[in-house]
Protein backbone atom coordinates (compact mmCIF):
# COMPACT_ATOMS: atom_id res chain seq x y z
CA UNK A 1 0.00 0.00 0.00
CA UNK A 2 1.09 3.55 -0.78
CA UNK A 3 3.86 4.71 1.53
CA UNK A 4 3.10 2.04 4.13
CA UNK A 5 6.60 0.65 4.64
CA UNK A 6 8.04 4.16 4.87
CA UNK A 7 5.46 5.18 7.46
CA UNK A 8 6.05 2.07 9.55
CA UNK A 9 9.69 3.09 9.88
CA UNK A 10 8.69 6.60 10.97
CA UNK A 11 6.38 5.19 13.63
CA UNK A 12 8.95 2.98 15.34
CA UNK A 13 9.42 4.10 18.98
CA UNK A 14 12.16 6.68 19.44
CA UNK A 15 15.23 6.07 21.56
CA UNK A 16 15.00 9.37 23.41
CA UNK A 17 12.73 9.74 26.40
CA UNK A 18 9.22 10.74 25.54
CA UNK A 19 8.09 13.67 27.59
CA UNK A 20 4.80 12.91 29.29
CA UNK A 21 2.34 15.75 29.51
CA UNK A 22 2.48 17.79 32.68
CA UNK A 23 -0.71 18.01 34.72
CA UNK A 24 -0.77 21.09 36.98
CA UNK A 25 -3.00 21.81 39.98
CA UNK A 26 -6.23 23.49 38.92
CA UNK A 27 -6.62 26.79 40.78
CA UNK A 28 -10.18 27.92 41.38
CA UNK A 29 -11.38 31.52 41.51
CA UNK A 30 -11.48 33.19 44.92
CA UNK A 31 -15.24 33.75 44.92
CA UNK A 32 -15.94 30.04 44.50
CA UNK A 33 -13.14 28.08 46.22
CA UNK A 34 -10.84 30.51 48.09
CA UNK A 35 -9.03 27.83 50.10
CA UNK A 36 -7.87 26.02 46.94
CA UNK A 37 -6.64 29.24 45.32
CA UNK A 38 -4.89 30.40 48.51
CA UNK A 39 -3.11 27.09 48.97
CA UNK A 40 -1.88 26.89 45.38
CA UNK A 41 -0.76 30.53 45.35
CA UNK A 42 1.07 30.07 48.65
CA UNK A 43 2.94 27.13 47.16
CA UNK A 44 3.84 29.28 44.16
CA UNK A 45 5.07 32.04 46.51
CA UNK A 46 7.31 29.57 48.34
CA UNK A 47 8.72 28.25 45.08
CA UNK A 48 9.61 31.72 43.74
CA UNK A 49 10.97 33.01 47.05
CA UNK A 50 13.16 29.93 47.54
CA UNK A 51 14.47 30.15 44.00
CA UNK A 52 16.08 33.52 44.88
CA UNK A 53 17.11 32.63 48.41
CA UNK A 54 20.56 31.25 47.60
CA UNK A 55 21.63 34.28 45.54
CA UNK A 56 20.14 36.62 48.16
CA UNK A 57 22.33 35.05 50.89
CA UNK A 58 25.46 35.35 48.76
CA UNK A 59 24.76 39.01 47.91
CA UNK A 60 24.01 39.88 51.53
CA UNK A 61 27.25 38.24 52.66
CA UNK A 62 29.31 40.06 50.02
CA UNK A 63 27.64 43.39 50.72
CA UNK A 64 28.10 43.00 54.48
CA UNK A 65 31.80 42.20 54.02
CA UNK A 66 32.34 45.34 51.95
CA UNK A 67 30.28 47.43 54.37
CA UNK A 68 32.36 46.28 57.38
CA UNK A 69 35.58 46.94 55.49
CA UNK A 70 34.57 50.46 54.59
CA UNK A 71 33.26 51.34 58.08
CA UNK A 72 36.06 49.64 60.01
CA UNK A 73 38.24 52.75 60.10
CA UNK A 74 35.53 55.08 61.46
CA UNK A 75 33.52 52.87 63.81
CA UNK A 76 34.32 50.91 66.92
CA UNK A 77 35.33 47.36 65.96
CA UNK A 78 33.17 45.96 68.79
CA UNK A 79 30.04 47.42 67.20
CA UNK A 80 30.91 46.00 63.80
CA UNK A 81 31.75 42.59 65.23
CA UNK A 82 28.48 42.43 67.17
CA UNK A 83 26.53 43.46 64.10
CA UNK A 84 28.42 40.91 61.99
CA UNK A 85 27.53 38.19 64.50
CA UNK A 86 23.84 39.06 64.35
CA UNK A 87 23.85 39.17 60.54
CA UNK A 88 25.75 35.90 60.43
CA UNK A 89 23.09 34.21 62.57
CA UNK A 90 20.34 35.35 60.18
CA UNK A 91 22.30 34.21 57.13
CA UNK A 92 22.97 30.80 58.71
CA UNK A 93 19.27 30.45 59.45
CA UNK A 94 18.37 31.26 55.84
CA UNK A 95 21.09 28.95 54.50
CA UNK A 96 19.63 26.15 56.62
CA UNK A 97 16.32 26.68 54.83
CA UNK A 98 18.09 26.34 51.47
CA UNK A 99 19.69 23.06 52.54
CA UNK A 100 16.44 21.74 53.96
CA UNK A 101 14.34 22.52 50.89
CA UNK A 102 16.81 22.03 48.04
CA UNK A 103 15.51 18.56 46.97
CA UNK A 104 11.80 19.27 47.48
CA UNK A 105 9.53 19.95 44.54
CA UNK A 106 6.00 21.16 44.06
CA UNK A 107 3.23 20.52 44.79
CA UNK A 108 3.16 21.18 48.54
CA UNK A 109 0.26 20.50 50.84
CA UNK A 110 -1.59 23.49 52.26
CA UNK A 111 -0.08 23.26 55.73
CA UNK A 112 3.42 22.59 54.42
CA UNK A 113 3.30 25.62 52.11
CA UNK A 114 2.05 27.90 54.90
CA UNK A 115 4.74 26.64 57.29
CA UNK A 116 7.51 27.24 54.77
CA UNK A 117 6.25 30.72 54.02
CA UNK A 118 6.20 31.52 57.76
CA UNK A 119 9.79 30.27 58.21
CA UNK A 120 10.91 32.33 55.22
CA UNK A 121 9.22 35.46 56.58
CA UNK A 122 10.98 34.97 59.93
CA UNK A 123 14.32 35.01 58.11
CA UNK A 124 13.35 38.17 56.20
CA UNK A 125 12.19 39.85 59.42
CA UNK A 126 15.45 39.06 61.23
CA UNK A 127 17.63 40.18 58.29
CA UNK A 128 15.76 43.46 57.86
CA UNK A 129 16.08 44.18 61.60
CA UNK A 130 19.86 43.68 61.42
CA UNK A 131 20.21 45.97 58.40
CA UNK A 132 17.83 48.47 59.96
CA UNK A 133 20.02 48.52 63.08
CA UNK A 134 23.05 49.22 60.86
CA UNK A 135 21.22 52.27 59.49
CA UNK A 136 20.98 53.70 63.05
CA UNK A 137 23.88 52.38 65.10
CA UNK A 138 26.56 52.06 62.42
CA UNK A 139 26.25 55.55 60.93
CA UNK A 140 29.29 57.75 61.64
CA UNK A 141 27.65 61.19 61.88
CA UNK A 142 31.04 62.89 61.94
CA UNK A 143 31.96 61.39 58.56
CA UNK A 144 29.62 62.68 55.83
CA UNK A 145 31.11 60.38 53.19
CA UNK A 146 30.48 57.29 55.31
CA UNK A 147 26.95 58.47 56.10
CA UNK A 148 26.20 58.76 52.39
CA UNK A 149 27.76 55.34 51.80
CA UNK A 150 25.52 53.77 54.47
CA UNK A 151 22.46 55.36 52.83
CA UNK A 152 23.61 54.09 49.43
CA UNK A 153 24.04 50.51 50.74
CA UNK A 154 20.60 50.42 52.36
CA UNK A 155 18.89 51.96 49.31
CA UNK A 156 20.54 49.48 46.96
CA UNK A 157 19.78 46.53 49.21
CA UNK A 158 16.15 47.60 49.50
CA UNK A 159 15.81 48.01 45.72
CA UNK A 160 16.94 44.43 45.20
CA UNK A 161 14.66 43.14 47.94
CA UNK A 162 11.68 44.96 46.43
CA UNK A 163 12.06 42.85 43.29
CA UNK A 164 13.02 39.46 44.72
CA UNK A 165 10.43 39.59 47.53
CA UNK A 166 7.57 41.14 45.53
CA UNK A 167 5.72 37.82 45.27
CA UNK A 168 5.04 38.09 49.03
CA UNK A 169 3.71 41.43 50.23
CA UNK A 170 4.47 40.69 53.88
CA UNK A 171 8.13 39.90 53.21
CA UNK A 172 8.72 42.84 50.87
CA UNK A 173 6.92 45.42 53.01
CA UNK A 174 8.62 44.11 56.17
CA UNK A 175 12.09 44.39 54.68
CA UNK A 176 11.54 47.85 53.20
CA UNK A 177 9.99 49.31 56.36
CA UNK A 178 12.46 47.80 58.85
CA UNK A 179 15.60 48.35 56.74
CA UNK A 180 14.96 51.85 55.38
CA UNK A 181 12.56 53.65 57.71
CA UNK A 182 14.87 53.69 60.80
CA UNK A 183 17.77 55.10 58.80
CA UNK A 184 15.58 57.69 57.07
CA UNK A 185 14.14 58.91 60.38
CA UNK A 186 17.60 58.87 61.95
CA UNK A 187 18.91 61.21 59.25
CA UNK A 188 15.89 63.51 59.46
CA UNK A 189 16.51 64.11 63.18
CA UNK A 190 20.17 64.98 62.67
CA UNK A 191 21.37 68.57 62.68
CA UNK A 192 21.74 70.20 59.30
CA UNK A 193 19.55 70.58 56.26
CA UNK A 194 21.59 68.08 54.22
CA UNK A 195 20.90 65.25 56.65
CA UNK A 196 17.24 66.20 56.81
CA UNK A 197 17.06 66.30 53.01
CA UNK A 198 18.76 62.91 52.64
CA UNK A 199 16.41 61.36 55.20
CA UNK A 200 13.37 62.80 53.46
CA UNK A 201 14.55 61.59 50.04
CA UNK A 202 15.21 58.09 51.37
CA UNK A 203 11.77 58.04 52.96
CA UNK A 204 10.18 59.08 49.68
CA UNK A 205 12.28 56.44 47.89
CA UNK A 206 11.01 53.86 50.36
CA UNK A 207 7.40 54.76 49.59
CA UNK A 208 8.19 54.58 45.88
CA UNK A 209 9.60 51.06 46.36
CA UNK A 210 6.53 50.08 48.40
CA UNK A 211 4.26 51.22 45.57
CA UNK A 212 6.39 49.48 42.95
CA UNK A 213 6.43 46.29 44.99
CA UNK A 214 2.65 46.44 45.38
CA UNK A 215 2.11 46.79 41.61
CA UNK A 216 4.62 44.04 40.88
CA UNK A 217 2.86 41.77 43.35
CA UNK A 218 -0.46 42.44 41.61
CA UNK A 219 1.06 41.58 38.23
CA UNK A 220 2.49 38.35 39.60
CA UNK A 221 -0.91 37.42 41.06
CA UNK A 222 -2.60 38.16 37.73
CA UNK A 223 -0.04 36.10 35.84
CA UNK A 224 -0.50 33.27 38.30
CA UNK A 225 -4.28 33.43 37.89
CA UNK A 226 -3.95 33.39 34.11
CA UNK A 227 -1.53 30.48 34.19
CA UNK A 228 -3.66 28.54 36.64
CA UNK A 229 -6.73 29.33 34.53
CA UNK A 230 -4.94 27.96 31.46
CA UNK A 231 -3.94 24.84 33.40
CA UNK A 232 -7.50 24.43 34.62
CA UNK A 233 -8.89 24.89 31.10
CA UNK A 234 -6.39 22.40 29.68
CA UNK A 235 -7.26 19.95 32.45
CA UNK A 236 -10.98 20.30 31.76
CA UNK A 237 -10.33 19.91 28.03
CA UNK A 238 -8.29 16.76 28.66
CA UNK A 239 -11.06 15.33 30.85
CA UNK A 240 -13.69 16.09 28.23
CA UNK A 241 -11.63 14.61 25.39
CA UNK A 242 -10.67 11.54 27.40
CA UNK A 243 -14.36 10.84 27.98
CA UNK A 244 -15.14 11.29 24.29
CA UNK A 245 -16.21 8.12 22.43
CA UNK A 246 -14.34 9.41 19.36
CA UNK A 247 -10.56 9.12 18.98
CA UNK A 248 -8.98 12.51 19.71
CA UNK A 249 -5.45 13.89 19.35
CA UNK A 250 -3.80 17.27 19.96
CA UNK A 251 -0.54 18.08 18.19
CA UNK A 252 1.88 20.96 18.67
CA UNK A 253 1.72 23.19 15.60
CA UNK A 254 5.38 24.18 15.91
CA UNK A 255 7.07 20.77 16.04
CA UNK A 256 4.19 18.50 14.89
CA UNK A 257 4.50 16.30 18.00
CA UNK A 258 1.56 14.77 19.85
CA UNK A 259 0.71 16.68 23.05
CA UNK A 260 -2.38 14.70 24.00
CA UNK A 261 -4.23 11.60 22.83
CA UNK A 262 -7.20 9.96 24.48
CA UNK A 263 -7.51 6.23 25.02
CA UNK A 264 -9.68 5.85 21.92
CA UNK A 265 -6.94 7.27 19.71
CA UNK A 266 -4.27 5.11 21.35
CA UNK A 267 -6.47 2.10 20.67
CA UNK A 268 -7.09 3.26 17.09
CA UNK A 269 -3.37 3.25 16.25
CA UNK A 270 -2.86 0.08 18.31
CA UNK A 271 -0.14 1.60 20.47
CA UNK A 272 0.58 2.75 24.02
CA UNK A 273 0.53 6.20 25.60
CA UNK A 274 4.35 6.13 25.98
CA UNK A 275 4.74 5.52 22.26
CA UNK A 276 2.15 8.06 21.13
CA UNK A 277 3.04 11.08 23.31
CA UNK A 278 5.84 13.08 21.72
CA UNK A 279 5.62 11.17 18.43
CA UNK A 280 5.68 13.13 15.16
CA UNK A 281 2.03 13.13 14.08
CA UNK A 282 2.58 13.18 10.26
CA UNK A 283 4.05 9.70 10.62
CA UNK A 284 0.59 8.29 11.27
CA UNK A 285 -0.68 9.09 7.77
CA UNK A 286 -0.26 6.56 4.96
CA UNK A 287 -0.18 9.35 2.40
CA UNK A 288 2.75 11.66 3.28
CA UNK A 289 0.97 14.64 1.68
CA UNK A 290 -2.09 14.38 3.93
CA UNK A 291 -0.64 16.33 6.87
CA UNK A 292 0.63 19.14 4.65
CA UNK A 293 -2.78 19.48 3.01
CA UNK A 294 -4.43 19.72 6.43
CA UNK A 295 -2.07 22.46 7.61
CA UNK A 296 -2.47 24.40 4.37
CA UNK A 297 -6.27 24.41 4.59
CA UNK A 298 -6.25 25.40 8.27
CA UNK A 299 -3.79 28.20 7.50
CA UNK A 300 -6.21 29.49 4.86
CA UNK A 301 -9.02 29.50 7.42
CA UNK A 302 -10.87 26.59 5.82
CA UNK A 303 -12.88 24.13 7.87
CA UNK A 304 -11.84 20.47 7.68
CA UNK A 305 -14.69 18.09 8.45
CA UNK A 306 -15.05 14.37 7.76
CA UNK A 307 -11.89 14.09 5.67
CA UNK A 308 -11.30 10.46 4.68
CA UNK A 309 -7.77 9.47 5.70
CA UNK A 310 -5.71 6.33 6.09
CA UNK A 311 -3.80 5.77 9.32
CA UNK A 312 -0.99 3.32 9.97
CA UNK A 313 0.08 1.85 13.31
CA UNK A 314 3.21 0.71 15.11
CA UNK A 315 2.36 -2.91 14.32
CA UNK A 316 3.52 -3.64 10.78
CA UNK A 317 1.19 -6.64 10.62
CA UNK A 318 -1.88 -4.58 11.52
CA UNK A 319 -4.20 -3.52 8.68
CA UNK A 320 -4.53 0.09 7.62
CA UNK A 321 -7.11 2.04 9.60
CA UNK A 322 -9.65 4.26 7.86
CA UNK A 323 -11.16 7.27 9.61
CA UNK A 324 -13.27 10.34 8.96
CA UNK A 325 -11.19 13.14 10.48
CA UNK A 326 -12.02 16.71 11.45
CA UNK A 327 -9.41 19.32 12.44
CA UNK A 328 -9.48 22.75 14.07
CA UNK A 329 -6.79 25.10 15.45
CA UNK A 330 -6.77 25.65 19.23
CA UNK A 331 -4.62 27.06 22.03
CA UNK A 332 -3.42 24.30 24.33
CA UNK A 333 -1.24 24.94 27.40
CA UNK A 334 -0.12 28.27 25.95
CA UNK A 335 0.87 26.76 22.59
CA UNK A 336 -0.69 26.86 19.14
CA UNK A 337 -2.04 23.39 18.46
CA UNK A 338 -4.35 21.37 16.23
CA UNK A 339 -7.24 19.36 17.62
CA UNK A 340 -8.09 16.30 15.55
CA UNK A 341 -11.16 14.05 15.80
CA UNK A 342 -10.96 10.60 14.20
CA UNK A 343 -14.15 8.58 13.65
CA UNK A 344 -13.02 5.11 12.64
CA UNK A 345 -14.83 3.57 9.66
CA UNK A 346 -12.45 0.70 8.95
CA UNK A 347 -15.17 -1.95 9.18
CA UNK A 348 -17.49 0.06 6.96
CA UNK A 349 -14.70 0.67 4.45
CA UNK A 350 -13.82 -3.02 4.33
CA UNK A 351 -17.50 -3.87 3.83
CA UNK A 352 -17.80 -1.30 1.03
CA UNK A 353 -14.71 -2.72 -0.66
CA UNK A 354 -16.12 -6.22 -0.34
CA UNK A 355 -19.46 -5.16 -1.81
CA UNK A 356 -17.67 -3.34 -4.63
CA UNK A 357 -15.46 -6.36 -5.25
CA UNK A 358 -18.50 -8.63 -5.42
CA UNK A 359 -20.21 -6.25 -7.85
CA UNK A 360 -17.28 -6.25 -10.27
CA UNK A 361 -15.68 -9.67 -9.75
CA UNK A 362 -16.71 -13.23 -10.41
CA UNK A 363 -17.60 -14.89 -7.11
CA UNK A 364 -16.17 -18.26 -8.17
CA UNK A 365 -12.79 -17.41 -9.71
CA UNK A 366 -12.21 -13.94 -8.23
CA UNK A 367 -11.49 -12.58 -11.73
CA UNK A 368 -13.10 -9.36 -12.99
CA UNK A 369 -16.59 -9.96 -14.32
CA UNK A 370 -18.26 -8.76 -17.52
CA UNK A 371 -18.99 -5.25 -16.13
CA UNK A 372 -15.43 -4.60 -14.97
CA UNK A 373 -13.68 -5.92 -18.07
CA UNK A 374 -15.90 -3.80 -20.32
CA UNK A 375 -15.09 -0.73 -18.18
CA UNK A 376 -11.37 -1.50 -18.38
CA UNK A 377 -11.66 -1.98 -22.12
CA UNK A 378 -13.19 1.49 -22.44
CA UNK A 379 -10.29 2.96 -20.45
CA UNK A 380 -7.72 1.04 -22.49
CA UNK A 381 -9.20 2.35 -25.76
CA UNK A 382 -9.16 5.92 -24.44
CA UNK A 383 -5.48 5.61 -23.45
CA UNK A 384 -4.57 3.87 -26.71
CA UNK A 385 -6.19 6.62 -28.73
CA UNK A 386 -4.19 9.24 -26.85
CA UNK A 387 -0.89 7.32 -26.98
CA UNK A 388 -1.47 5.90 -30.51
CA UNK A 389 -1.13 2.31 -29.30
CA UNK A 390 -2.87 -1.00 -29.99
CA UNK A 391 -5.24 -2.88 -27.70
CA UNK A 392 -5.86 -6.63 -28.07
CA UNK A 393 -8.90 -8.60 -26.90
CA UNK A 394 -8.76 -12.41 -26.60
CA UNK A 395 -12.04 -14.31 -26.40
CA UNK A 396 -11.35 -17.74 -24.88
CA UNK A 397 -13.96 -20.52 -24.83
CA UNK A 398 -13.25 -23.89 -23.21
CA UNK A 399 -13.59 -27.02 -25.33
CA UNK A 400 -15.40 -30.03 -23.88
CA UNK A 401 -16.11 -28.37 -20.56
CA UNK A 402 -19.78 -29.43 -20.44
CA UNK A 403 -18.91 -33.14 -20.30
CA UNK A 404 -16.85 -32.50 -17.18
CA UNK A 405 -19.87 -30.99 -15.42
CA UNK A 406 -22.16 -33.75 -16.66
CA UNK A 407 -19.76 -36.54 -15.67
CA UNK A 408 -18.31 -35.32 -12.36
CA UNK A 409 -20.82 -32.72 -11.18
CA UNK A 410 -20.77 -28.97 -10.78
CA UNK A 411 -18.41 -29.05 -7.77
CA UNK A 412 -15.65 -30.54 -9.89
CA UNK A 413 -16.54 -28.18 -12.71
CA UNK A 414 -16.25 -25.18 -10.39
CA UNK A 415 -12.90 -26.38 -9.06
CA UNK A 416 -11.67 -26.79 -12.63
CA UNK A 417 -12.77 -23.25 -13.52
CA UNK A 418 -10.77 -21.92 -10.56
CA UNK A 419 -7.66 -23.78 -11.71
CA UNK A 420 -8.17 -22.50 -15.28
CA UNK A 421 -8.43 -18.90 -14.00
CA UNK A 422 -5.09 -19.31 -12.19
CA UNK A 423 -3.33 -20.67 -15.29
CA UNK A 424 -4.66 -17.88 -17.49
CA UNK A 425 -3.55 -15.23 -14.99
CA UNK A 426 -0.07 -16.77 -14.81
CA UNK A 427 0.33 -16.19 -18.55
CA UNK A 428 -0.32 -12.44 -18.37
CA UNK A 429 1.55 -9.28 -17.46
CA UNK A 430 0.54 -7.14 -14.49
CA UNK A 431 -0.98 -4.60 -16.86
CA UNK A 432 -3.16 -7.25 -18.56
CA UNK A 433 -6.61 -8.26 -17.31
CA UNK A 434 -8.34 -11.64 -17.43
CA UNK A 435 -12.08 -11.91 -16.79
CA UNK A 436 -14.71 -14.60 -16.60
CA UNK A 437 -17.20 -13.38 -19.16
CA UNK A 438 -19.78 -16.00 -18.38
CA UNK A 439 -20.07 -19.79 -18.09
CA UNK A 440 -16.91 -21.26 -19.58
CA UNK A 441 -15.96 -18.09 -21.51
CA UNK A 442 -13.02 -15.83 -20.60
CA UNK A 443 -12.08 -12.44 -22.06
CA UNK A 444 -8.48 -11.23 -21.81
CA UNK A 445 -7.53 -7.58 -22.28
CA UNK A 446 -4.00 -6.74 -23.47
CA UNK A 447 -3.46 -2.95 -23.34
CA UNK A 448 -0.44 -1.43 -25.09
CA UNK A 449 0.20 -4.50 -27.23
CA UNK A 450 2.85 -4.07 -29.93
CA UNK A 451 1.13 -5.79 -32.86
CA UNK A 452 -1.08 -8.68 -33.93
CA UNK A 453 1.75 -11.20 -33.61
CA UNK A 454 2.34 -10.24 -29.96
CA UNK A 455 -1.33 -10.78 -29.18
CA UNK A 456 -1.30 -14.18 -30.90
CA UNK A 457 1.81 -15.12 -28.92
CA UNK A 458 -0.04 -14.52 -25.63
CA UNK A 459 -3.09 -16.40 -26.90
CA UNK A 460 -0.94 -19.41 -27.86
CA UNK A 461 0.74 -19.31 -24.44
CA UNK A 462 -2.67 -19.53 -22.81
CA UNK A 463 -3.81 -22.32 -25.16
CA UNK A 464 -0.74 -24.43 -24.39
CA UNK A 465 -1.19 -23.83 -20.65
CA UNK A 466 -4.80 -25.03 -20.77
CA UNK A 467 -3.96 -28.17 -22.75
CA UNK A 468 -1.86 -29.46 -19.87
CA UNK A 469 -3.79 -31.87 -17.59
CA UNK A 470 -5.47 -30.55 -14.43
CA UNK A 471 -5.31 -32.38 -11.13
CA UNK A 472 -8.65 -31.60 -9.47
CA UNK A 473 -9.54 -33.37 -6.22
CA UNK A 474 -7.73 -36.53 -7.22
CA UNK A 475 -9.02 -36.49 -10.81
CA UNK A 476 -6.89 -35.84 -13.88
CA UNK A 477 -8.90 -33.72 -16.28
CA UNK A 478 -8.02 -32.64 -19.80
CA UNK A 479 -9.59 -29.83 -21.76
CA UNK A 480 -8.58 -27.42 -24.48
CA UNK A 481 -9.61 -23.95 -25.60
CA UNK A 482 -10.53 -22.01 -28.71
CA UNK A 483 -9.50 -18.37 -28.85
CA UNK A 484 -10.47 -15.44 -31.04
CA UNK A 485 -8.18 -12.40 -31.32
CA UNK A 486 -9.04 -8.82 -32.33
CA UNK A 487 -7.02 -5.60 -32.29
CA UNK A 488 -8.01 -2.02 -31.75
CA UNK A 489 -8.09 -0.02 -33.97
CA UNK A 490 -7.32 -2.46 -36.82
CA UNK A 491 -10.43 -4.62 -36.48
CA UNK A 492 -12.82 -2.32 -34.66
CA UNK A 493 -12.91 0.98 -32.77
CA UNK A 494 -15.77 0.35 -30.36
CA UNK A 495 -15.99 -1.99 -27.38
CA UNK A 496 -19.13 -3.73 -28.61
CA UNK A 497 -17.61 -4.38 -32.04
CA UNK A 498 -14.33 -5.66 -30.57
CA UNK A 499 -16.11 -8.19 -28.37
CA UNK A 500 -18.46 -9.31 -31.13
CA UNK A 501 -15.66 -9.86 -33.61
CA UNK A 502 -13.43 -11.59 -31.04
CA UNK A 503 -16.38 -13.92 -30.35
CA UNK A 504 -16.79 -14.47 -34.09
CA UNK A 505 -13.10 -15.36 -34.48
CA UNK A 506 -13.40 -17.79 -31.54
CA UNK A 507 -16.31 -19.62 -33.25
CA UNK A 508 -14.25 -19.94 -36.41
CA UNK A 509 -11.49 -21.52 -34.29
CA UNK A 510 -14.01 -24.04 -32.95
CA UNK A 511 -15.34 -24.68 -36.44
CA UNK A 512 -11.87 -25.51 -37.70
CA UNK A 513 -11.37 -28.28 -35.13
CA UNK A 514 -11.01 -26.46 -31.76
CA UNK A 515 -7.87 -26.08 -29.64
CA UNK A 516 -6.56 -23.27 -31.78
CA UNK A 517 -6.21 -19.48 -32.04
CA UNK A 518 -7.81 -17.44 -34.82
CA UNK A 519 -7.35 -13.77 -35.61
CA UNK A 520 -10.42 -11.96 -36.87
CA UNK A 521 -10.64 -11.50 -40.64
CA UNK A 522 -13.29 -9.51 -42.51
CA UNK A 523 -14.27 -12.56 -44.55
CA UNK A 524 -15.52 -14.24 -41.36
CA UNK A 525 -18.77 -12.32 -41.66
CA UNK A 526 -21.60 -14.61 -42.61
CA UNK A 527 -24.05 -11.73 -42.63
CA UNK A 528 -23.92 -7.97 -42.85
CA UNK A 529 -22.46 -6.41 -39.74
CA UNK A 530 -25.34 -4.37 -38.40
CA UNK A 531 -23.32 -2.78 -35.67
Amino acid sequence: MYGLSYKKQMLKPRDNTVHAESIGLAAQRQHSLPRVESASFTAEQVRLLCSNLRSSIVISLALASIFIGVQWAVLAPSKLLLWSLLLGITLIYRAALVVRWKDDKLPFGTKEAELRLLLFRIGVFATSLVWGAAGVFLVPTSEPDHMVYTSFVLAGLSSGAATTLAIDRVSSFTFLLLAMAPHSLFLMFQDGSVSWGMGTMLLLFMFFLLGTTHRLHQQLEENFDLRQGAVESASQLRQMLEASPIATRIEDLSNKRVLFANSRYISLVESTAEEVFGQVSPGYYINPDTHGEILEKLDQGECITDKLIELCTFDERAPVKWALASFSPIEYEGRSAILGWFYEITDRKIMEEQVEHMAYHDTLTGLPNRLLIIDRLHQAITNAERERENVAVLFVDLDEFKPVNDTYGHNIGDALLKAIAVRISDCLRKSDSASRFGGDEFVILLPSVKDKESAVEVAEKIRHALVEPFDVEGLTLKISSSTGVVLYPEHAEEVKQLLKRADMAMYHAKGEGRNRVKVFQPDMFTQIDDT
